[in-house]
């Protein structure tokens, strides 16, 4: 399984991806997320509420977290992240999300990563995390084709949904 499948699962469950309408792609130039400012993330009258663009950025950057941590069979979790709020996040446009890894040591990552509007070159948010990498216990990694007893999956089917 690849970032790509897990947040695609993830999204399928519901909860904040689906509901911020966050997308995930990834082409030659890397891993990115998109969301659409709709009027239900409005926190003043024509522009995105913070916390959905610090949402947004959290996910772009846990993401490419999460990417380089499965090739160690690892998790990640965040352990901060700050946000740099540039200008307003203008309802209607689209933000679109970059990524760079800053360091990568034995357990802790810290990536950096820009939202701007799409087909613009200026910044909305500028964002900077660490994630903290870990071997799940008592959770199935995805790929893991002989689960133990006691054992949950790590990224579970959405519920009434049969696993694969």
């Amino acid at each position: 399984m690849n970032v790509i499948d897990i947040f695609e699962q993830l999204k399928r469950l519901g909860g904040l991806f689906q509901h911020l309408g966050i997308d995930f792609a990834q082409d030659a130039d890397g891993l990115s997320t998109r969301m659409a400012i709709s009027p239900q993330l409005q926190g003043s009258p024509g522009v995105a509420h913070g916390g959905s663009v610090m949402a947004l950025m959290d996910t772009a950057l846990g993401l490419e977290a999460q990417h380089r941590a499965l090739a160690r069979g690892c998790a990640v979790s965040t352990v901060e992240m700050k946000v740099n709020f540039l200008r307003p996040a203008r309802l209607g446009k689209t933000l679109v999300t970059r990524t760079e890894v800053q360091s990568e040591g034995k357990s802790l990552l810290v990536i950096s990563g820009s939202a701007v509007e799409d087909g613009s070159d200026a910044p909305v948010a500028f964002a900077v995390g660490t994630f903290n990498m870990y071997k799940p216990r008592g959770l199935r990694m995805p790929g893991d084709e002989s689960p133990t007893e006691g054992t949950e999956t790590f990224y579970p089917d959405p519920p009434g949904n049969a696993s694969g």
